[in-house]
């Protein structure tokens, strides 16, 4: 009877730590815009896998300001891995990664990215990075917005709709899947944040360096503070409830997931 019960238990247990989920590729088709058939809900983004029999193709769209600016400002990371077995070893920065940011970079321009305008081509409205680098077996290639390299092209453009769309497509022959399966992981980097509060003494509801008094409940000041973050500049008890939020908590760690894919066959 124990022996039964150990049997059953390592065979759960086992069974737990193996499974994953997997994803089935659709065969690239003649449309130019795939549906995006999977969603990862604490991101909020929305992404889709094809292949045909020369290249493997991954694109995502979010229209979340949070996961925008992440994006945007500490890059991506996008893992593949011919093996399946969810190795780093070869991967795709675009925007160059970088795990992380202080907040203070946030929506900061900086040189070498592309102004696209909005839906009206009136005004500014993001800043789209233009270069980032592909390692694979340890060469490093640098690549470009909508630039197609031997074989590998990265674009990155805000639609009509406000959605940022990214899209890769990756030669097969560079991965070398085996047996049908590849993995990909996806990941972002964060945003450091301040550690310390600051009492502000003598606040006055007539300082204009102090924001209005909306903006002090919020936690925020008359310094840029889009999120309602303490800054080295002043601070609030909203500042401090907000470090056990979920959008503190959002801003600091990273995206991160990882798919099995079976690649489709025609």
């Amino acid at each position: 009877m124990i022996r039964l019960l150990l049997f059953i238990l390592v065979s759960v247990v086992g069974f737990v730590g193996c499974s994953n989920k997997l994803f089935e590729s659709n065969w690239k088709g003649t449309m130019t815009d795939a549906k995006f058939r999977f969603y990862d809900s604490e991101s909020k983004i929305r992404y889709n896998i094809e292949n045909d029999a020369d290249n493997i193709y991954f694109s995502f769209d979010v229209m979340d300001q949070l996961t925008i600016q992440k994006i945007l400002t500490t890059g991506i990371r996008l893992f593949i891995d011919g093996t399946g077995k969810k190795k780093e070893r070869n991967e795709l920065q675009f925007p160059i990664y970088s795990d992380k940011v202080p907040i203070e970079e946030l929506n900061k321009p900086e040189d070498g990215y592309e102004l696209t305008l909005d839906a009206f081509g009136t005004k500014p409205r993001q800043q789209i990075p233009t270069e980032g680098y592909l390692k694979i077996d340890g060469k490093v290639t640098s690549v470009y917005n909508g630039a197609e390299s031997n074989g590998v092209l990265v674009s990155m453009r805000f639609d009509s709709t406000g959605s940022l769309v990214y899209k890769a497509k990756l030669p097969l022959d560079l991965l070398k899947p085996d047996n049908g399966m590849v993995s990909l992981g996806f990941e972002t980097g964060g945003f450091t944040l301040p550690q310390q509060d600051q009492a502000m003494n003598n606040a006055s509801v007539t300082n204009g360096q102090q924001g209005t008094a909306a903006d002090r409940a919020m936690g925020r000041t008359a310094m840029n503070d889009p999120y309602g973050l303490n800054t080295p500049q002043g601070s609030s008890a909203a500042g401090v409830a907000m470090r056990n939020s979920t959008a503190y908590n959002k801003l600091a760690e990273p995206i991160r997931f990882w798919m099995d894919v079976r690649l489709a066959t025609k």
